[in-house]
């Protein structure tokens, strides 16, 4: 049944899913710098929001449809991309373009500072396509929906030549009944903040804590262990640690005046509340 199947069938499902609608997106209906074809070389496009992101939200729209996950599950699905990419620094400084063209640099090559600098246009992407199927459906009254968009470009680009941004724009405004040019602009090109409000009010949805959120002190950072040696692997910007002046590779001696080792170090943490302030050395 569709009720508790689990998070690793659930997972494998998503990827099943995703590559299987490559089929038709991506494999045919593609950004017209991909085609036609080269396995052999980079090739650069400012559409893989579309191309990767696109697909991410239909895998997890299309187990829904098959009957193989809950309301919930998609749901929470959906709002964990939405997590990702709000807590994610880089994203008011990479644009969701910019991290498709950056995709041989950036993507497939992150480092530790990643999370502060750039973004993943399959979160982004995935996030933009619920929030255009959402505008698609507000603006016809819930007549049409960003299905209707992808079939519709799906009869217009998907032979030999492939689509540009900018038809793609122009189509799904089509669908709406609407000028969604600035907000193709404004979702694609720029950093600035998707407005979730009209996605959520017309689809009766709220923010809320998830309810795994952790009541304890949270730094800010990630480690790792080598030889031994508790290490700083990751800080992400505008986070305690990053206020702290911590660095990737600062080795973590004490907490609290306390000597801790690198297991001791996640139950240590747990010690302590948000806004308390604490020593480390």
């Amino acid at each position: 049944g569709a009720e508790g199947i689990g998070d690793e069938y659930l997972n494998f499902l998503g990827l099943a899913s995703h590559e299987y609608f490559h089929a038709w997106n991506v494999k045919r209906l593609r950004p017209v710098e991909l085609g036609p074809f080269d396995y052999e070389n980079e090739v650069y496009t400012t559409s893989l929001w579309e191309a990767e992101g696109f697909t991410d939200y239909y895998a997890d729209l299309v187990i829904r449809r098959a009957g193989l996950s809950s309301d919930d599950e998609l749901l929470a699905a959906v709002g964990d991309q939405i997590r990702q990419l709000q807590t994610t620094p880089g994203r008011q400084l990479q644009s969701a373009a910019d991290a498709s063209y950056d995709a041989w640099i950036k993507q497939y090559r992150p480092d530790e500072n990643s999370p502060n600098t750039s973004i993943s246009y399959y979160v982004k992407g995935a996030v933009l396509a619920f929030v255009l199927d959402a505008r698609i459906r507000t603006s016809t009254n819930g007549a049409r929906t960003l299905d209707d968009g992808l079939r519709l470009a799906y009869q217009r680009f998907s032979g030999e030549r492939g689509y540009t941004r900018e038809e793609l724009a122009r189509t799904m405004s089509e669908v709406a009944d609407a000028d969604l040019g600035p907000w193709f602009a404004t979702a694609v090109d720029s950093t600035r903040e998707i407005d979730y409000d009209e996605t959520l009010r017309w689809l009766g949805l709220r923010f809320k804590t998830a309810p795994d959120a952790p009541a304890a002190a949270w730094l800010g950072l990630t480690t790792r262990v080598d030889a031994g040696r508790l290490l700083v692997s990751q800080v992400v910007r505008g986070t305690p640690a990053h206020d702290a002046g911590f660095n990737v590779d600062d080795e973590l001696l004490a907490i609290g005046e306390l000597r801790v080792t690198a297991e001791q170090w996640p139950a240590r943490l747990r010690h302590y509340r948000p806004g308390q302030t604490v020593s480390v050395l």
